[in-house]
Parts: C-alpha cells; structure tokens; sequence
C-alpha cells in the first residue's frame, strides 16, 4: 500500500513514456509530477507501502495547525476509503457463504487443489494437526514459488508475460467461476434462466471486467471509470474468498496463519522475495503490475481482501457474533497496520495484525461469549 499524503502528489504513469507501462489500478492517473513510488504485486498483494508527502516549510498565509489539521482530514478521509471496500467484500463473501451454502465442493477451486490433506470427521486429533501443517507447508512453497517467478519476470523485464498472465486468469476467473457462481445462486432464489441468454451474459460480464481491471494495460486508456473498475475489484475477491471458504475448518484456519506468516518472512526479511521485489521496482521508479484497489491516496493489494474476508467467512458458518468480532477484530488490526506506517516509514505487511487479532477473536468468541448468551438467553434474562 502506498499513501500519499499530499493531494498534489499525484499518481504517477507506471513506466516512462518510453517504456508505455500501464498506470495503476483502482483511480484516474492525474497529469504525472515526477518521483512517484511502486506499488507492490498481487500475486503476493500483501504488503504495504507508504510515502508521505510533506509541503515544504515557510509557506506564508497557513500555521502549522491548519497544515496538521489537513494532514488528519487527508489521513482520515484516505483510511475511510479503503475501510469501505474491505468491508463490502467482507459482507459479499459472507452472503456468498450462506446462500451458497449447499454448492458442491469443485467451487473450492484452486485452493482445494493445494490441499494436500483432506480432513475427515473420524480422523484423530494428531492426523488432523499433522495434515494441516503439511498443507500449510504446500501453500507457502506455492506462494514462495508464484512469487519468485513474478520477482524473475520483472527483473528480466517480461512484462509481456506478466500481463497476460494476469489478464487471462481474471478473465477466466470471471467468466468460468463467476458463471459458476451465478448458476448456484439462480438455482438457489429460483430464477429461470435459459443457457444462451446466461452465457451472453457471463461473456459480457467477464470481458467488461476484464477490461476495466486492465483498463489502461489494454490500451484503453489513462481514466479508467473508477467506480466500475473498483466494484470489479471487489467482485473478484469476493469470489476468491469465498472459493477458500469451502475448505475444511481446519485447514482454512492452517492455510491463514500460513499465509501470514509468510507475509512477514518475505516482505521483512533482507531477502525477502517481496521486499526485492519492491526495491527493484522502486529502483527502476516503475509500479510492479498486480491487483491493486486504489482509495483516496491509499493502496492496498487484492490478496489482503481475499484473505480478511476468508476469516470473516469461516466464522460467520459459527454464528453471526463470531463473524461480527472478527470483522471489527480484521478492521482494527488494518487500522493498526496504518499508524505503524508514519511511524516505521517502510513497507509493512498488511495481514499479520489483522490475521492474528481476527483468529483470537473467533476462538474468544466461540468458546466464552457464545456459550455465555446462550445461556443467558437459556435463563429468559435480557441484557
């Protein structure tokens, strides 16, 4: 995630005019200043990043309390803008989850796929723990692997590759899964659709979309329609998330710690893959291509929706007090990850805090407040 925190301080196109690189997702590239920062991939989209603008001093007609004053509306207004988005793929997800609750496990898709171990309700306590260790292990290899690949392609300056990689796996995502996904739910609420008319409208659906994510990768141009492209944004990883939801309990809750702990390891780490990553983009002053939602001065990857909503989803199959603290818990820690970032002035990443106070939270909640108002409800007593 990058924040700036100036207003003037515009996003920049994402290579020279040489070069033609697209510019960033999620917001209309304003006129370009020179020295804008890269942002990190989706692919790995976890880590943030922040660069705060600072006007220069002197400045006659404006105290220091005015420029503070802006300085908190501007932080404010930008954390908001991202708080919203996250929010609406937390409560997409959650939806999906219940009115999907009958749809076959092949929606589970590629993350299925990883799963090395499947658990089983017979299986003892230590076969569980041990499966999901190794499915856990088999999540970071393919993450530490996807990662290395796209650290390799960009150093090589493949871009090419990278693009179409990435435009051909939203673009199958939303036309195979989103299709998928639209037959379970006309299924469900009982809407008649015949085939013909619903494949039309998957493929307009996929290409539309695919064309606003990439809008400007596809030469379409620098002002994508923002609200469009972010709402597309937010549909993909919605369906993401949700696609991990159908795996079992345990090895949801082994595949996010995972993931978060691996987040730590490769952005934090002097060589971490993700943070060399980072560097060279910052380096070469290019955005690496990726997933990226763009609020007010605020990016955060796509991977981080995926895996915040994925939380939530799992505990909202508990009860819908679970899945209302782990939303307040994932959204505090976000909010936490935040103010660090004045403060450590380096790239952060953006899952950790959030991940761990939102995996509290749910056993917290499951084990005492659940059982707490059940049994107050039990006794008749109103609180």
């Amino acid at each position: 995630m990058r924040w700036d925190g100036e207003p003037s301080r515009a996003t920049q196109p994402l290579l020279s005019d040489e070069e033609r690189m697209p510019t960033d997702r999620g917001a209309p590239a304003a006129p370009p200043p020179a020295g804008a920062s890269a942002d990190a991939p989706d692919s790995p989209l976890r880590e943030l990043q922040l660069q705060v603008g600072r006007s220069g001093s002197g400045s006659s007609g404006s105290s220091s309390s005015d420029a503070l004053d802006d300085d908190t509306l501007t932080a404010g207004s930008s954390v908001a803008s991202l708080l919203r988005p996250v929010t609406l793929t937390i409560a997409l997800t959650v939806f999906l989850v219940h009115s999907l609750a009958g749809a076959p496990d092949s929606g589970a898709g590629g993350f299925s796929q990883l799963m090395v171990y499947r658990e089983r309700d017979g299986d003892a306590s230590a076969t569980v723990a041990g499966g999901v260790l190794l499915n856990a292990l088999v999540m970071v290899g393919t993450l530490f692997g996807v990662t290395t690949a796209l650290l390799v392609l960009y150093k090589l300056r493949c871009y090419l590759v990278i693009y179409s990689w990435l435009i051909v796996s939203v673009g199958s995502l939303l036309f195979l899964f989103g299709g998928f996904v639209a037959q379970q739910l006309l299924e469900v609420y009982a809407i008649a659709l015949d085939w013909p008319t619903g494949f039309f409208c998957m493929y307009n659906f996929a290409v539309v979309g695919t064309f606003l994510v990439f809008w400007s990768e596809l030469g379409c141009g620098p002002y994508p329609p923002r609200a469009m492209q972010q709402g597309y944004l937010v549909v993909v990883a919605a369906l993401l998330a949700w696609t991990a939801t159908k795996l079992p309990e345990w090895s949801t809750w082994g595949m996010l710690v995972a993931v978060s702990s691996w987040d730590v390891v490769a952005v934090l780490l002097p060589q971490g893959p993700l943070k060399m990553l980072v560097e060279e983009a910052e380096r070469r002053n290019e955005p690496i291509p990726g997933l990226v939602y763009e609020g007010a001065n605020i990016k955060l990857g796509l991977g981080d929706f995926v895996f915040y909503s994925v939380l939530v989803g799992r505990a909202s199959m508990s009860s819908v007090t679970a899945a209302t603290a782990c939303t307040v818990a994932v959204l505090t820690g976000l909010c936490a990850t935040l103010a660090l970032l004045p403060i450590i002035q380096r790239v952060l990443p953006a899952l950790p805090i959030s991940i761990a106070a939102g995996i509290g939270f749910y056993f917290s909640t499951v084990s005492v407040l659940t059982p707490l108002i059940n049994f107050i409800s039990s006794l008749g007593l109103t609180l």
